[in-house]
């Protein structure tokens, strides 16, 4: 069997191939401009070198570069190497980066099992993959051009942002996007009539009482407004129908996207089960099976690595008599961002998720806190329900039944008394005794000396 290491770059891939002794045992560059297929040209290079060459183990960084993924759809096994390991290999080796050495790096780093297996999700769940994150990428897009939108109508007319109630849609709405465009200074709207106005929302879709919405922006257009200089007014008139433009056609972009996530949602093995989840619509169940995939089990292994991979688990940092607690930021930032808002959702549809919300706060945990893990318990619930072929059920989830909603639980007992905290002061009223020493006279952490004794939070 070989191993093989991949360095890639735009314009070509750097090959480096040992057996298992670690001995090279061939070396080659694929030039994109030059090889219509660079799988087929790298199989073709394999063949003589062993008997066995299509079980050779392929390295590489980027598993998401079409090559990797073109190779790995052949039937040859390919696994990542993290880069940051490489390059504190390659520093630690003291040699200079070049293609050809970063090659043989990979390759002897696959060799050493220094990587991990690629497991890739069925075509369904890449094809919901790809399309949930250009639908993320869109609603970002149009999310910063009505903040430009509002920013360029704050500079010159401030009574428009406003005038659109956020209930309805605000300036995101298509209704304001058509007066927008009609009227996009004050002076313009002024001169609108209620009849012009009512024929505008009409073509913007609105239906019932046209009139009476057309008279209310009528009012707010006739009040008395700061003008500008008429040429000034021009030019920003200019650059607001641009943005409104803009807008537009980053609203029509997220529609039609949105109509595709849908369908390929549909599609995902595990759409029946995340679809009867309370409080898990169309838009995040797509994102929420987007990042775990169809393979959980032998993606993650467990729960508490699929915790881990969405910074849903804490990381603890230990040495000696110091212990700390942080939040796990090498993560999937897409996978947590949608557990936050996923546990919003859940509270306000979803009884257990309720109930094990306001426990957790009569406890006297932070809202922050109580989210995250919110979060990690509905993902574990869901890996479970994934690996064991279950339903979902609500009550199970969140370990609560109709009786114990709402019955607030036994409030945490504080780490430190009344007497131990005047002692504590006492002990750091005196000269030399540090904050580490007193924890540990107490058997706490810092930390809880910093809150509970002196106040304030630990120094960073």
């Amino acid at each position: 069997m070989l191993v093989a290491g991949c360095d890639w770059s735009d314009r070509w891939l750097d090959f480096a191939v040992l057996d298992r002794s670690g001995k090279v045992v061939g070396e080659t560059r694929i030039v994109y401009a030059e090889s219509p297929d660079p799988v087929a040209h790298y199989r073709e290079f394999l063949a003589p070198l062993s008997r066995r060459w299509r079980a050779t183990v392929t390295g590489i960084e980027d598993v998401n570069l079409v090559f990797a993924r073109a190779l790995a759809a052949s039937g040859m096994k390919v696994v990542q190497v993290d880069p940051a390991r490489a390059a504190r290999h390659r520093a630690a080796l003291g040699t200079a980066k070049s293609d050809r050495f970063d090659a043989r790096l990979i390759a002897s780093m696959t060799l050493a099992g220094e990587s991990r297996s690629l497991v890739a999700s069925s075509p369904e769940a890449q094809a919901l993959r790809i399309v949930a994150h250009a639908h993320r990428a869109a609603v970002a897009h149009r999310v910063e051009v009505l903040h430009a939108l509002r920013a360029a109508l704050m500079r010159i007319w401030p009574a428009a942002v406003s005038a659109w109630p956020t209930g309805s849609g605000g300036l995101r709405s298509g209704q304001a996007r058509a007066v927008l465009a009609a009227a996009p200074t004050p002076r313009a709207a002024a001169r609108l009539d209620r009849a012009t106005l009512a024929a505008l929302l009409s073509a913007a879709g609105r239906q019932r009482s046209v009139e009476g919405e057309a008279e209310r922006l009528h009012m707010i257009f006739s009040r008395p407004a700061m003008l500008l200089d008429s040429r000034v007014e021009d030019a920003e008139a200019v650059h607001i129908r641009h943005l409104v433009t803009a807008l537009d056609q980053a609203a029509a972009r997220t529609d039609a996207l949105q109509f595709e996530l849908e369908q390929h949602y549909a599609a995902h093995a595990y759409h029946p089960l995340v679809s009867r989840i309370p409080g898990v619509g169309a838009i995040l169940g797509a994102y929420l099976l987007a990042e775990i995939g169809d393979r959980p089990v032998e993606r993650f292994g467990s729960g508490r690595a699929l915790a881990a991979y969405a910074g849903m688990a804490p990381v603890t940092w230990s040495s000696g008599q110091t212990l700390r607690v942080s939040i796990r930021r090498a993560s999937s930032k897409n996978l947590r961002s949608t557990l936050h808002v996923l546990a919003f959702s859940l509270i306000n549809h979803s009884p257990g998720a309720r109930s094990y919300y306001d426990r957790h706060r009569s406890a006297g945990a932070g809202h922050a806190t109580v989210l995250r893990k919110l979060g990690r318990k509905f993902l574990l619930s869901v890996y479970h329900c994934m690996a064991t072929g279950t339903p979902y059920q609500d009550t199970v989830a969140f370990r609560s039944t109709p009786a114990q909603d709402g019955t607030p639980a036994r409030r945490r007992p504080a780490p430190l008394n009344d007497k131990q905290i005047a002692r504590a002061r006492d002990m750091l009223a005196t000269p030399g005794t540090t904050v580490t020493a007193t924890a540990r006279t107490f058997g706490v952490s810092t930390q809880t000396i910093y809150r509970h004794v002196l106040g304030r939070s630990r120094p960073r």
